[in-house]
């Protein structure tokens, strides 16, 4: 087994909301291949969140910049050499 992060880069976003359901929809558009251009990112399917599920994500990355920010956490989780 392997520790290897596989990790498509994002190259933009689209978010709608939906009152009427009391939630936002989410689409991710993301680069599969080395060779791809942003103009030729694929989509996601459209992702479907509460209200409250989108206050956490919220929480969880204003979390995860002040790591990055701080220069905590600077390697992946497992063996180290």
């Amino acid at each position: 087994m392997t520790n290897e992060i596989s990790a498509n880069p994002v190259a933009g976003w689209e978010v709608k909301t939906v009152p009427a359901m009391q939630a936002l929809l989410i689409e991710f558009k993301f680069i599969s291949t080395p060779f791809q251009r942003p103009d030729e990112a694929q989509s996601t399917p459209t992702l479907a969140v509460t209200v409250q599920q989108a206050k956490e994500l919220i929480e969880v990355l204003k979390r995860g910049i002040s790591v990055v920010e701080s220069g905590g956490d600077t390697s992946p989780p497992g063996p180290r050499h």
